[in-house]
């Protein structure tokens, strides 16, 4: 009862999640060393060194800089994903893109332009 807890809440080298809430309206600057998902209102610039989750029910204006990107909800920036962009079929992009791998499911709403990202961008 009063024992040592031994349980660990997190596995070891696991990757960190950061989490914004469907109930939540942010806006600013944020920069996320890890993997991040964003759920709810947001309003500024994400810089994530991991993978970003933008959930259905979320509405992002911002330029978003991520490994890889997948969209669910709605995002009017520009984008810059270093290995993958991924628009799932409830997504509505407006906003120019750069990625080294694009995919768009079929009824994903994307208004602007894409660009390849060439290797030596990447790093």
């Amino acid at each position: 009862m009063w024992g040592k807890d031994t349980s660990t809440p997190f596995q070891a080298g696991a990757p960190e999640m950061t989490y914004i809430a469907a109930e939540c309206d942010f806006s600013g600057k944020i920069m996320i060393k890890g993997n991040a998902r964003i759920d709810g209102q947001f309003d500024g610039t994400v810089e994530v060194t991991g993978d970003l989750v933008v959930g259905p029910s979320a509405v992002v204006k911002a330029n978003i800089l991520a490994a890889t990107v997948n969209i669910a909800g709605e995002v009017r920036g520009d984008i810059t994903a270093k290995e993958k962009l991924e628009l799932s079929s409830s997504a509505r992009l407006y906003g120019d893109i750069c990625t080294h791998q694009l995919k768009i499911d079929q009824g994903a709403k994307f208004v602007g332009t894409s660009r390849l990202m060439e290797e030596s961008e990447s790093s």
